[in-house]
């Protein structure tokens, strides 16, 4: 699993620009097309100023403007600083500024990124005595190396010399170190602050061990590079002063992103004389898990820079009214933001948002258990046919796991994609191990060539983890490829009584568990038997008990189970779906460009493209959320974590989710009411309102005929609020309430009984919708058939269909 880790700038010291003669500065002037808004920003006067800017609503282009204004009015290209958050934000925003102002004929300002400032104060910092002269570490695996040792011996003397941490243990280690010096708090505060598991109560120690050899190492790494910098001027107030007051205007892009180390370092820089503008959006704040924080733009910036002025971009270039109806719906619903309102400038093309439910999953005594194809086939072949590519597409989930099912449907239909930021469906160690038991219990380990067979027995041996260190493991899966018959003696006998005696326990237990595994009957249907091997395992146990986060071990038992789901949809022998594998395996390796990429939403972050697809919209996965009181904040950083998956699309935005009756119903009446957490389908899609969204969106675009027939929705606000702030004129009305919505006001309809149904009963299920009973088959079981108009006649079970009466 790799490491989650801040990204890392290309830094090169540079001195401070010396401040020049503009003259020739003065009578150039700008050719960017600018919009009232942005106008006012360019010509702000005065002191500091928050600009709060919808996605896609030109804040580059914006700044730019910004900057020649200052330029032309006399500022010197010195006097000037503009901060980024990385090094790609850095060189785009340079680029633009290069070719949009190069009429200017005049030096431009420099742009750093924060880490390439702090690096710039740690020279300056040694040249004066007041840091040690370290040398800066920009090796990765360093970094891992000196935490790992760290994190090894403090948790080996915390837990009698007994065990080590996981390779998630090290990870949670590396985020809470940087969060560490993401602030001014000392390590125990931090620890404290972050709710971390008891379990992890040996970090604050591991910390001061790091920085202990870090330190006789004479050594600094990233993070250090504002850490250090910061808390020496904190503790030296005339370092602080030499520092300050150096420019007169600083520019701040992506402001959410801020945290607070970063935040105290913009103080001092501005001093009392620089002017500073931030500009950023509350509900792109999506990094809280390194240190960001929406009240830093909503509240803090005002704190610290008194009497900003305030200023708002809210039309977005990117998408038209569908996608900025539906975006609005959405987060309206979070309480920490700035209640700025998105618009879709006139000069924006049509957007066109559309829910697509996923193929049912097999009935209980269902007849016809066909395969359906997955949604985001039939999304592709239509863009397709419009002469477009699939390099003009991105798939974008919230958990690596909802990309399981998007995956093998494309291998299947042989379409070539890209995976960024996790492995592939097959090389992935949850599946590369089931399909390793699957080998194990037909006895065709041995079928598989030398490298593989090793790659598969070290994903065996960690899913569910036998307790080695990752070298041991590594010899021991090298051992078990080499005569992969004796494994469960070589399980049983290896290292002796060298090892600890949890860890032999537990080697002797797999040992057992294979032998076993090896006798169960490979025939019958492969996801039976995936089943079977998991129960025995307790691989799901597994994952829940030693996964550093809930978010982990949910993703791991997701990727299982979209994997058993595919084997069940295939309808093949165990034999059979291996050699379907090796197949699909050689789909997809063509070149990388102009594919399809699927990515996570965290990278996607700050892109666009033309067809967006999110798939996998499913209450429980995304948001990943289980209903806790008090976890308001973290529904919150979902929702804006949907806001920015939906927002990166400019044409087209397909929202996948699971069958669900009630969400169907909501998209026809227009209403924005969840009945979550019981919802199958993500509550964020009813918050959206994407079937009001698309339909007024459309009357607005021109897509469709104005004919005087109103709009018709259960929750107008947003809509009404909009068509206000366009100056448009739309009828709209309150339509009628579907008897499957119950709003907030009133309970919830009352689930039925068993010894309720009768035949002839018209219910409700929540996935399958509107329904007659046609037989009571076993009362006491609650096993009983239903016929839907949609979906057919079904059996069912009573205790897990949730029927409602109709």
């Amino acid at each position: 699993m790799p490491i989650r880790r801040w990204p890392r700038p290309l830094l090169s010291p540079r001195r401070w620009s010396t401040a020049r003669s503009p003259t020739s500065c003065r009578r150039r002037r700008s050719k960017l097309q600018l919009t009232e808004e942005q106008q006012r920003i360019v010509h702000h006067s005065g002191g500091h100023a928050r600009v709060s800017a919808v996605a896609g609503s030109g804040k580059t282009t914006t700044m730019v403007a910004r900057i020649g204004h200052l330029l032309r009015e006399g500022l010197a290209a010195g006097q000037l600083l503009v901060l980024m958050f990385n090094k790609s934000a850095r060189d785009s925003f340079a680029e633009s500024m290069a070719k949009n102002l190069a009429a200017l004929g005049c030096p431009l300002p420099e742009v750093r990124t924060f880490h390439s400032l702090g690096l710039r104060l740690v020279n300056s910092f040694t040249k004066r005595g007041a840091l040690p002269a370290f040398r800066l570490v920009t090796e990765e695996y360093i970094l891992e190396r000196l935490a790992r040792q760290a994190v090894n011996e403090v948790y080996r003397q915390n837990h009698d010399h007994e065990g080590w941490p996981s390779a998630e243990d090290l990870e949670e280690f590396l985020t809470y170190l940087d969060r560490v010096k993401a602030t001014v708090l000392p390590a125990e505060r931090v620890w404290a602050s972050l709710g971390l598991p008891a379990r992890y109560d040996y970090f604050v120690p591991a910390y001061e061990l790091f920085e202990k050899v870090r330190r006789e190492r004479k050594i600094r790494f990233y993070a250090d590079l504002i850490h250090e910098p910061l808390m020496a001027m904190r503790a030296d107030r005339e370092l602080a002063a030499w520092v300050a007051d150096r420019v007169e205007h600083i520019i701040v892009d992506e402001y959410q992103d801020i945290n607070e180390a970063q935040q105290q370092l913009l103080q001092i820089l501005a001093g009392k004389r620089a002017r500073v503008i931030v500009v950023g959006d509350v509900d792109q704040c999506i990094y809280e898990w390194r240190g960001a924080q929406p009240e830093f733009i909503t509240t803090r910036f005002a704190q610290d820079f008194s009497n900003p002025a305030d200023y708002l971009l809210s039309y977005t270039f990117r998408y038209g009214h569908e996608l900025s109806l539906a975006a609005n719906h959405l987060i309206a619903n979070n309480q920490k933001r700035d209640r700025k309102f998105c618009l879709s400038h006139p000069s924006t093309a049509r957007t066109e948002i559309s829910c697509l439910p996923e193929p049912d999953k097999l009935q209980i005594g269902s007849k016809e258990k066909t395969k359906s194809k997955h949604p985001v086939l039939g999304v592709l072949a239509d863009w397709q046919e419009k002469g477009r590519t699939f390099g003009e597409a991105a798939v974008l989930v919230r958990l690596f796991a909802q990309s399981v099912p998007v995956e093998l449907a494309l291998l299947e239909a042989g379409i070539p994609y890209r995976l960024e930021g996790n492995n592939q469906v097959f090389d992935c160690q949850e599946v590369l191990a089931l399909t390793g038991y699957l080998q194990l219990v037909l006895g065709t380990l041995v079928d598989e060539e030398p490298v593989a067979r090793k790659a598969t027995f070290a994903a065996m041996l960690s899913q569910p983890h036998v307790g080695l260190k990752r070298e041991e493991l590594e010899l021991l899966a090298a051992a078990i490829a080499e005569d992969p018959a004796a494994a469960p003696t070589l399980l049983s006998a290896w290292g002796g009584y060298e090892l600890p005696p949890f860890v032999r326990k537990r080697l002797i237990e797999t040992a057992e568990t294979w032998r076993s595994l090896a006798k169960l009957s490979g025939g019958g249907g492969a996801a039976g038997l995936l089943r079977k091997i998991v129960d025995k395992l307790q691989l799901y146990d597994f994952y829940d008990s030693f996964s550093a986060r809930t978010a982990t071990a949910e993703n791991r038992v997701k990727t299982c189970q979209a994997f058993i789901d595919f084997a069940a949809g295939q309808q093949l022998s165990a034999r059979e779906l291996l050699a379907k594998i090796a197949e699909l395996r050689t789909v997809g390796k063509a070149r990388t460009d102009g594919t399809l990429l699927i990515t996570s939403v965290h990278r996607a972050k700050g892109l666009e493209w033309p067809l967006v697809i999110l798939p996998g919209l499913e209450e429980g996965s995304f948001p990943f959320h289980r209903e806790q009181p008090g976890e308001t904040a973290e529904l919150e950083d979902e929702r804006r974590l949907f806001y920015v998956a939906m927002t990166r699309g400019i044409e087209q935005v397909v929202f996948i989710h699971p069958a669900d009756a009630g969400l169907k119903r909501c998209l026809a009446v227009g209403s924005t009411w969840s009945p979550a957490p019981s919802s199958v389908a993500s509550r964020f899609l009813y918050e959206a309102n994407p079937g009001l969204s698309a339909r007024l969106g459309r009357r607005l675009s021109g897509d469709e005929a104005d004919d005087g027939r109103a709009i018709e929705g259960e929750e107008l606000a947003i809509a009404t609020e909009y068509l206000k702030r366009m100056g448009k004129s739309v009828k709209l009305s309150v339509g009628q309430a579907s008897p499957a919505v119950s709003p907030p006001s009133q309970p919830a309809p009352k689930v039925l009984q068993p010894d309720e149904l009768k035949e002839g009963m018209r219910v409700f299920h929540p996935v399958f919708g509107d329904g007659t009973i046609t037989a009571i088959m076993d009362r006491k079981q609650g096993r009983l058939k239903v016929r839907f108009a949609d979906h057919g006649e079904t059996i069912l079970l009573a205790a897990y269909a949730r029927l409602q009466a109709l």
